[in-house]
């Protein structure tokens, strides 16, 4: 009798697992209306947000300095968002953030001054930002 009682409680956690792993991976598959929610958002402090659309829309990808005196180069093709993927941006920090077509933070780099920006046509694959 113990072992049954046992093997049922390991069966509803298990399935009770694997419906909370459903619901979450469902809520990353939301149909592009439900995304479009965040479009425009960028409710953080000390943040740059980037976005995949002109005008602030589509996919968001938000990054900050953990060490916000000396700053940090964050690889954006390491994050899926090289190639100049990111067209608009909104930068929530005091600080300039900026932009490099480099990997490392080299090359042409695009200011982006504490503000919004709905127009980054550079095809950026580095951030560093403070």
């Amino acid at each position: 009798m113990r072992t049954s009682r046992t093997n049922r409680k390991s069966r509803f956690a298990v399935a009770a697992s694997l419906a909370a792993a459903a619901l979450f991976a469902g809520g990353l598959t939301a149909p592009p209306a439900a995304a479009s929610a965040l479009d425009g958002s960028c409710d953080f402090t000390r943040t740059l947000c980037l976005f995949e659309g002109y005008d602030f829309t589509g996919a968001r990808f938000t990054t900050q300095s953990l060490n916000p005196p000396a700053g940090v180069c964050v690889n954006l093709a390491t994050h899926g968002w090289g190639s100049g993927r990111a067209h608009s941006a909104i930068n929530t920090a005091t600080t300039t953030a900026t932009l490099w077509t480099n990997t490392d933070c080299t090359g042409v780099p695009m200011p982006l001054y504490p503000g919004e920006y709905d127009d980054i046509d550079l095809n950026s694959n580095s951030v560093f930002v403070y």
